[in-house]
């Protein structure tokens, strides 16, 4: 190998070491100079292919065909990737702005400020899901005389109605369900007369300063929606199944607190059809809420972008709501994004339309969803391919070309990843998750690309309306993943044996080893991924750590709330009390009885007891309407390793308790 090979390998880290560092991800103008790096990268990578590989492609033979389609799927990854770049080359920080307009709201006369309906389309939600959203949208901060919450009920339940009208809330059913969710809302709309429209998909629940912190956007008048990250109380099935429940953030991070914002920055943010607010008089001026795809969010968002209008993107948390917790769940909610983009780019109203500028047809097109799985699925076969019939992606006259043109490419795009979303990207764990949805969502594409128009909407099960919580797999998901993993482990075996191996290229034969042992290791999470726990707890735990008063035997004893959820608290108190032993806890004011299931050192546990509708309420709206937040935090990778060792070889119960020990401790600070 001589110092030619070393050149841009040599100048990437120090990029990578020296000048990455000293940037700041969140200045458009630093995302501008290291995306135009990673893209020149890239297509020297991509000449390089073309003169040397794709020109001597022998035809009409099986190799020269694979050598042709292994060049059109980095042709994907290239187009793909360059659109990302170009995306994340900007970036909106909406903060500073709603701070300003807080302070000019809240210093206005209650009756100046303008009137808003609340919508919470809902179809087949428990009540268990849909208590907590409108028992929190009732407790928003703002004029009651100002406000009105409206549950749109698709499910046609009388027990709804009469639920709703108890709590205050409105009630609207309409005599079809004809488009879905954007047909309901559109429904809505005419029998309501709010200036502003505030959307809550059935299981979220908002923060009560949300109007507050986004209502003052309107000021501008090209602004039609205002638009908030969608944040999670539970754990997602990444989070559950490989047990990493606060060690990484939920699977959608990426995309809300990095990909947003970026957005924003383009005006390219797009309405997400819940946890935002709409100007009606704009969504009325285009007519409505579009109803040509079953991602009515995205149609909207660029029929407002056609009329001059915007979505501004507030980066701050504000509500949060259930995550998918099983794959099931997942591929449904996947599976109707996906469908939804691609109807949008059939449509005539979609990207391709008239009326848009060019950034945003690029920025609006069902890229990823198209590309992705292709590419994702495709840097599973090719390796394959190579160890059983020896045939290779790319003609290479020695290895050290691979290390002269692909890794500077690979290794800066690490770094930039790293770099742009330091707390969101974990390479492991995203490969893997990433991988196993290209997987669910493949079939889609296809089917979705000939038939866009032939499956309606699919409603994402959560709360009860879930599948039941126990020890299972999903079928399709692990053997897929470990007919893979048998294919690509033999076929390194196959390889290594002279007598078996068909190796036509021994420059390429230590690529596509290497290449195969990274893959090995995506494949055993994306096989951990597959097989679904039980949860350990009905409803979802927030830690408290505050002082409460305890009422045992009469009298009021000093203790603390150590974590809290709707149906019972663990509490610490230096009083005994006894197993079975009914006692009361202040909580925010309001005492509530608990039955003590375990008592031991100064640490209860309590089951809650005989709760009026007035205590439910307000145990909701104190755990869920924006005092404690029990999201994962990002730890270093040494946790997350130690993690999935314990995934594959410890105890599940141990390191579940070991996962959550930060709220173990009666003696930290409230």
């Amino acid at each position: 190998m001589n110092f030619h090979h070393l050149f841009y390998v040599a100048i990437s880290l120090i990029v990578i070491i020296l000048i990455l560092p000293r940037m700041d991800h969140n200045n458009p103008k630093h995302r501008s100079y290291a995306a135009f790096f990673a893209i020149v990268l890239f297509a020297r990578y991509i000449m390089w292919r073309t003169n040397q590989s794709i020109v001597i492609a022998p035809m009409p033979t099986f190799e020269g065909f694979w050598i042709w389609v292994c060049f059109i799927n980095e042709i994907f990854i290239f187009i793909e990737t360059g659109t990302f770049y170009l995306l994340l080359s900007k970036n909106a920080d909406r903060l500073p702005d709603a701070d300003k307009f807080e302070k000019i709201l809240r210093a206005l006369p209650p009756e100046q400020l303008p009137t808003v309906d609340v919508f919470i389309p809902t179809y087949n939600e428990g009540i268990d899901v849909l208590e907590r959203s409108i028992v929190g949208a009732l407790h928003l901060d703002w004029p009651k005389n100002k406000l009105k919450v409206w549950v749109l009920d698709d499910g046609k339940r009388d027990w709804l109605r009469e639920f709703a009208l108890s709590k205050g809330a409105g009630y609207i059913r309409r005599s079809d369900n004809v488009h879905a969710k954007a047909g309901n809302l559109n429904h809505a709309s005419m029998l309501t007369h709010g200036k502003f429209v505030m959307t809550l998909d059935a299981d979220f629940v908002p923060f009560r300063n949300f109007l507050f912190r986004t209502v003052g956007f309107f000021i501008d008048p090209k602004v039609a929606i205002v638009q908030t990250p969608q944040h999670f109380f539970n754990k997602d099935f990444v989070q559950t199944n490989l047990h990493l429940h606060s060690s990484t953030p939920d699977e959608q991070r990426l995309f809300f607190d990095v990909m947003m914002p970026a957005r924003d920055g383009w005006n390219a943010a797009f309405w997400c059809g819940s946890c935002s607010v709409a100007r009606r008089t704009a969504i009325e001026s285009c007519g409505g809420i579009p109803t040509k795809s079953i991602t009515e969010d995205l149609l909207t968002t660029l029929t407002l972008l056609r009329h001059g209008y915007v979505t501004r993107y507030l980066n701050e948390k504000l509500s949060h709501g259930i995550a998918p917790e099983k794959l099931d769940s997942l591929v449904i909610q996947r599976e109707r994004w996906c469908r939804g983009t691609i109807q949008a780019f059939y449509s005539d109203v979609g990207p391709l339309g008239p009326n848009l500028s060019f950034v945003h047809r690029i920025l609006f097109l069902p890229i990823y969803w198209i590309f992705s799985p292709i590419t994702r699925i495709m840097a599973h076969v090719i390796p394959i391919v190579f160890l059983w019939t020896g045939v290779p992606a790319v003609y290479i006259d020695h290895y050290t070309d691979i290390i002269n043109f692909q890794i500077p490419v690979i290794l800066f795009n690490f770094a930039y990843e790293r770099w742009v979303m330091p707390a969101h990207f974990i390479p492991l764990i995203n490969t893997a998750s990433n991988t196993l949805n290209a997987l669910q969502v493949f079939p889609t594409v296809i089917s979705s690309l000939l038939h866009p128009y032939k499956k309606g909407f699919g409603v994402t099960p959560k709360g009860k309306s879930a599948p039941k919580s126990k020890m299972t797999y999903h079928a399709f998901s692990f053997w897929t993943s470990m007919i893979l993993l048998i294919l690509t482990l033999v076929g390194i075996i196959i390889s290594l044996r002279p007598e078996l191996s068909n190796n036509q290229s021994d420059a390429f034969f230590p690529v596509a080893v290497t290449w195969s042992v990274f893959n090995c290791i995506i494949l055993i999470l994306m096989v951990f991924l597959s097989i679904e726990h039980p949860k350990k707890r009905v409803e979802e735990r927030f830690t408290i750590n505050r002082e409460s008063k305890i009422r045992m035997r009469g009298q009021f004893y000093q203790g603390k709330i150590m974590d809290m959820s709707q149906t019972g608290a663990r509490i610490y108190c230096d009083t005994y009390a006894h197993e079975g032993e009914v006692i009361k806890i202040d909580i925010d004011g309001v005492l509530v009885s608990g039955r003590v299931l375990f008592s031991k050192n100064g640490e209860m546990r309590l089951s809650f007891l005989d709760m009026s509708p007035e205590q439910r309420d307000h145990v909701i709206r104190y755990l869920f309407t924006g005092k404690f937040d029990n999201a994962a935090r990002s730890k270093n990778v040494w946790h997350i390793f130690k993690h999935l060792g314990r995934r594959a070889f410890g105890n599940h119960d141990s390191l579940y308790k070991d996962d959550h020990k930060n709220i173990s401790s009666p003696h930290s600070q409230g």
